[in-house]
């Protein structure tokens, strides 16, 4: 059975584009799957055998439907030669702007056109939203048609195309799905002449075996990590320099050696390299906190040796740490920021502007709101307006997780902690988050007993491990938010007061959406737009929405709209709502009874030539909008026919609608001029059905 490459993607584009990319490359070797945010609804995935994910924004967006335990890997991606020639034609002097989709990627293209050799052309990355761009000789674009916020400026346009996977890339997929190792020599042969590498020479690797070691050991030498191969015997076959400064040990006492020799006395080392497999375990050795990876080499049942990758513990957070938009441990960079918040409620932009001031203080934030009013988009913008902002943001929700797996994830554990506890012990939240911000999610729903070691974590800044016995320090923020009445909870004992007043120190509410009615069509444009799925909206939606209370806020708003725009490729109005929403309470008011949802079906039946009489209209009224009787639409129809909108007719077609009820309508934006076919086909198959 082939096995299963499973790609994450922005859209449907980049996701067959790189499909097709692995096709090419790897022939029939893997089957080729993938999810986009163009899919509706978004399938798990259940099975997989690598997950490949284009930057670390789609990973953190799409790791809730990764229901297996498939390893991950982000692709590094270069140019082709072509693309670089290109590049390289610009003349020295000149500058450019270097387009992509967003400011992550806007910035990895322009190193990567550095790295590749590209000295004497200035280059500035351009992203979407980006507020200014400085005048330019060229612009450097994957692809003109699916860019539509390129600048206006008068330069002359490269086309690049997208960018392909780098062989980096291609030697990490044959290395996690073991491919046999003369169909990968193959593979990346082939490959090496495809595309430009900043690993100069190690083309000419492949032309001789004895370059190739010696190309390979200098590659090796170059890696931040320590990297140890055995043989078949486990006698220590390679060590990089790395690897020599990290273990304080001489090369020739390494060479040669057999890698238990090297850990004798460490129990939990000798158990660990035992192992098949590890990853990212926490060992000390000789006083030093490392972290060790370990893989076995096999191959059709037989054992060639382990590769062991090592770093030191607070070297590899620090590095790590550097990187904005990188995972760590289980902890995500925020992708949010003050310019995400949508409004023009006077209110929430005064709550902002405290917001940003607030930012660079260290004290702790408690952010007050109900589900869905956006309390983790203050809190990511809160810590990328910090001095922490190149720093990690680790959030986690405290009412998902039972009580002792919620401890163990905060302040990690020690091996052999509780039952099923992993060897080596595991890292906790908070240590990946030293120098950076927690988000305590739903922190009125943290367990007593939890209370008073957060508590401890954020007088003493120090934390210990479940089943540990030593004091750990780490420097981080704290911003906590819940929905829940703190100060209750507080009366009713079922949370500290010292620690409430400990999170208390800037304490931000924000109002609800239903308090800022206002925000509703500024934020429905803002997501028809971003979607590039405009719609017109018709007064009847704006009926509802400013009826409607929005208990689940901006959250469930955005869920309404996106369950409009894709049953509804033209217009926003009442009909089109979700069913639950469609409820007579929902719309009716002093000011709307729905005479004018019965004027709007009287002006389609008699542009589609049906009876429009009351039985009719009954019907059409309950499949289309709400349940009514028979009765209230004949109390319509005469308030209709009263305001002369309307001329009632007993015949065979019914009721007419005069000019006065058409202006009513258009001037009201119930209709528009033209007419809206999708509501037309609604109320042809509305009459088909009786």
């Amino acid at each position: 059975m082939k096995k299963l490459i499973t790609i994450l993607g922005i859209d449907e584009e980049i996701c067959v584009f790189f499909r097709n990319e692995i096709l090419k490359i790897f022939g029939d070797l893997f089957e080729v799957d993938y999810r986009n945010r163009d899919m509706e609804p978004l399938p798990p995935i259940t099975a997989s055998d690598l997950i490949l994910y284009t930057d670390p924004e789609m990973h953190n967006e799409f790791i809730s439907i990764i229901k297996c335990n498939a390893p991950t890997l982000m692709m590094k991606r270069t140019i082709t030669r072509e693309a670089l020639r290109k590049i390289k034609s610009i003349p020295p002097g000149k500058s450019a702007l270097v387009v992509n989709i967003n400011q992550y990627m806007a910035n990895e293209t322009t190193a990567l056109i550095y790295q590749l050799g590209v000295s004497d052309v200035t280059l500035y990355p351009y992203w979407e939203g980006k507020p200014t761009y400085p005048d330019v000789d060229y612009i450097i674009n994957v692809d003109p048609r699916k860019y539509s916020f390129l600048p206006p400026i008068n330069a002359e346009v490269i086309i690049i195309g997208h960018r392909v996977f780098d062989i980096s890339s291609i030697i990490d997929i044959l290395s996690i799905l073991r491919v046999e190792k003369e169909r990968s020599e193959e593979i990346i042969k082939n490959y090496m002449f495809k595309v430009p590498s900043f690993l100069h020479g190690l083309q000419s690797t492949y032309d001789n075996k004895s370059v190739m070691a010696a190309q390979l050991n200098i590659l090796l030498d170059q890696l931040s990590n320590g990297v140890i191969v055995t043989d078949a015997a486990d006698m220590i076959e390679f060590a990089n320099s790395k690897s020599v400064e990290i273990l304080g040990i001489p090369m020739d006492k390494l060479l040669n050696h057999s890698i238990y020799s090297l850990f004798s006395g460490n129990e939990k080392i000798d158990a660990i390299l035992n192992n098949k497999e590890l990853k990212d375990e926490l060992i000390k050795y000789n006083g030093n906190d490392l972290v060790l990876s370990m893989k076995s080499v096999e191959r059709e049942n037989n054992y060639y040796g382990k590769i062991i990758m090592i770093n030191p513990y607070y070297e590899m957070i620090n590095t790590q740490q550097k990187i904005h938009k990188k995972i760590i441990g289980k902890g995500y960079y925020s992708k949010y920021d003050f310019s995400d918040l949508i409004t023009n409620d006077p209110v929430l932009i005064r709550t902002k502007e405290i917001c940003k001031q607030i930012a660079s203080s260290d004290s702790t934030v408690l952010l007050l709101g109900e589900s869905g009013t956006g309390k983790e988009l203050f809190a990511g913008s809160i810590h990328n307006n910090s001095n922490r902002k190149t720093q990690p943001f680790v959030a986690i929700n405290c009412a998902t997780l039972p009580e002792n797996l919620l401890e163990s994830e905060l302040f990690g554990y020690e091996e052999g902690a509780f039952t099923g506890a992993k060897k080596g012990g595991k890292i906790g939240l908070f240590e990946l988050a030293n120098k950076g911000t927690i988000f305590l999610d739903e922190i009125g729903d943290l367990p007593l007993n939890l209370q008073g070691r957060l508590l401890r974590a954020l007088e003493e800044k120090e934390i210990m491990r479940v089943g540990g016995d030593s004091i750990i320090s780490v420097d981080v923020r704290v911003i906590a938010a819940t929905n829940r009445d703190l100060l209750k909870l507080v009366e009713e004992g079922k949370f500290r007061h010292d620690l409430f007043f400990r999170l208390n120190v800037f304490q931000i509410t924000i109002p609800p959406l239903r308090k800022r009615y206002e925000d509703i069509k500024v934020i429905t444009e803002h997501y028809l737009k971003k979607w590039n799925k405009m719609r017109h909206i018709y007064n009847d939606f704006q009926i509802f929405c400013n009826n409607y209370k929005w208990p689940g806020n901006v959250r469930e708003l955005k869920n309404v709209l996106n369950y409009m725009t894709t049953i509804s490729k033209s217009y926003l109005a009442f009909d089109n709502l979700p069913d639950y929403l469609r409820v007579r309470d929902y719309y009716v008011n002093g000011k709307h009874t729905g005479e004018e949802l019965v004027l709007k079906l009287i002006y389609y039946g008699n542009k589609i030539g049906i009876n429009t009489g009351r039985r009719t209209l009954h019907t059409l009224f309950n499949k289309i909008y709400y349940e009514i009787s028979e009765m209230e639409i004949r109390k319509l129809i005469d308030k209709l026919s009263e305001d002369e909108k309307i001329e009632k007719n007993i015949g065979r077609d019914g009721n007419s609608i005069t000019s006065t009820g058409i202006d009513f309508l258009l001037n009201n934006n119930y209709i528009r001029e033209e007419m809206d076919y999708e509501f037309e086909d609604k109320v042809k198959n509305a009459v088909k059905v009786f």
